[in-house]
């Protein structure tokens, strides 16, 4: 039987029985939809063990779309919400004035909206406390304040659509505006009605009721809030399609992909990549690991994963979709990142096979067909944090920390098949992201298990003087780790 503490603003219950989650729905009747209460309880069935309800709950998100629009509305919305927190531990409630002491079990929160149609509102869910949920996924840290109590909800934003302010496009959007807005203090932080005023094209008709977005639309909001942002499209990109998604959602960039048959849009956050698969022709990480992306989609719970061949449920928490469903995904590039993925590839296989700086050319103990290649973009900062602490043969981690950098560098990690399984690697290739694609010398440095190639990018020409080169005297190779830093595997 569940345990209550009922009053004006807090409810808690144990979650021992499906009696207990019935409980939990007819609380909250009137703020959430029996449909919904369902497709909770059967996400957190098992692992939800105490839950704490927060009525009366001020949602800033909620409070946006109230003001601007329901409180316009002939039938009175309410415009306070309820959030319900969700514990992976049973505790009674002579605990819950310390909250605080549950911080290792705590899942996360949803925030139920009363608007009458769909009541998931502001949702953070902590991936790495759900068993269905496997891979690597953008997350951030977002503080919750419970009885006094301060946790921390640590994920990747979800909310699902309200079909007047918000549809699937704006959701989408909403998810990459509040990430970014909680991990980096340059973006600022936007509500639903916000967003969806963040573009003028009004070509579809008037924005609200919103009767969906285009892809142009989701590039303008992009770039009112800051982006600088790229457009891929299947049937322009072929087969280097699914290489390039991976490639900007390794790099820690959350991106908005369309399934126009489906008529529908969704947050790309992370992958799912299976290292044991054998590599048979391509060198490429993303052609021979990935099995999926994950996604948060309004249709579902957060972190559902879409497969990239067979589309059957498996064990996990999959989507009936299938990657190439995804035909088009818009990225939010910062303004300064002038070099694209597609970009990068093309200058990578250029050096590789290089006359003079070519793998072949330069390494003795490593040839091209047998490495397997992983390319991403990341900070400077952060990659000369990570590169200082590692085990870099002779000091290469702190030539790295001297060299001067841009902001954001690109990155095409050099490794064997069975190196790569272990997260190891034997070498780089580092871009200057601000590089003019058509610049032969966009690369930074160059570093193969015995060689090391610098290069100085502000020389106008090709003159000898701009590189600092050397062969490493080693005989076998020496591993170090592989970067990290931009998702959290789960």
């Amino acid at each position: 039987m569940p345990v209550f503490l009922e009053n004006e603003q807090h409810v808690l219950i144990q979650l021992e029985s499906d009696n207990d989650w019935e409980s939990l729905y007819h609380i909250c009747e009137g703020y959430i939809t029996y449909r919904d209460a369902v497709q909770i309880q059967k996400y957190l069935n098992g692992t939800a063990k105490t839950v704490v309800l927060e009525k009366g709950y001020v949602d800033t998100d909620y409070r946006n779309t109230y003001f601007n629009f329901f409180s316009r509305k002939f039938a009175q919305y309410p415009s306070k919400t309820i959030r319900v927190n969700f514990f992976s531990r049973k505790f009674s409630t002579r605990m819950l004035f310390k909250l605080d002491r549950f911080q290792k079990d705590y899942i996360g929160f949803i925030v139920l909206r009363p608007n009458r149609v769909s009541a998931i509102g502001r949702t953070i869910f902590d991936p790495s406390k759900l068993p269905c949920v496997k891979g690597h996924i953008c997350t951030a840290e977002y503080p919750v304040h419970i009885l006094g109590a301060e946790l921390t909800a640590k994920g990747f934003p979800y909310m699902s659509q309200d079909s007047d302010v918000t549809v699937c496009a704006h959701a989408a959007c909403w998810m990459i505006f509040r990430y970014f807005s909680q991990r980096y203090n340059r973006y600022a932080e936007k509500w639903p009605f916000e967003v969806s005023q963040l573009t003028n094209d009004v070509s579809r008709g008037r924005l609200v009721p919103s009767k969906g977005l285009t892809v142009s639309q989701v590039t303008e909001m992009f770039c009112n809030f800051g982006f600088s942002p790229e457009i891929y499209i299947r049937d322009q990109h072929g087969g280097l399609f699914d290489q390039l998604l991976y490639m900007y959602v390794e790099s820690g960039l959350p991106v908005v992909a369309a399934l126009h048959r489906r008529q529908h849009a969704i947050t790309i956050i992370g992958h799912q990549s299976d290292f044991n698969r054998k590599v048979v022709s391509t060198p490429v990480s993303s052609d021979i690991y990935l099995t999926g992306f994950i996604a948060n989609d309004d249709n579902y719970l957060p972190y559902h994963a879409i497969r990239k061949n067979d589309p059957k449920p498996v064990k996990g928490y999959w989507s009936e979709y299938k990657i190439e469903e995804i035909d088009t995904f818009i990225v939010p590039l910062y303004e300064k990142i002038h070099l694209s993925a597609e970009h990068v590839i093309t200058l990578a296989d250029a050096i590789l096979v290089h006359a003079d700086f070519g793998l072949n050319v330069r390494s003795a103990l490593l040839k091209q067909e047998d490495i397997v290649t992983r390319t991403f973009l990341t900070s400077s900062k952060s990659f000369k944090r990570m590169r200082r602490g590692d085990a870099v043969p002779f000091g290469i981690g702190d030539v790295y920390c001297e060299m001067p950098m841009p902001k954001f560098i690109w990155i095409c990690e050099i490794s064997t098949p069975e190196l790569f399984k272990e997260g190891k690697i034997v070498g780089e290739i580092l871009f200057d992201a601000t590089a003019n694609p058509y610049d032969r010398m966009a690369f930074l440095s160059i570093h193969y298990p015995d060689f090391l190639l610098l290069n100085d990018r502000d020389f106008l020409t090709d003159a000898p003087g701009r590189f600092k080169f050397g062969v490493l005297d080693i005989s076998n190779l020496i591993p170090y780790p592989c970067y990290v830093n931009n998702l959290k595997e789960v």
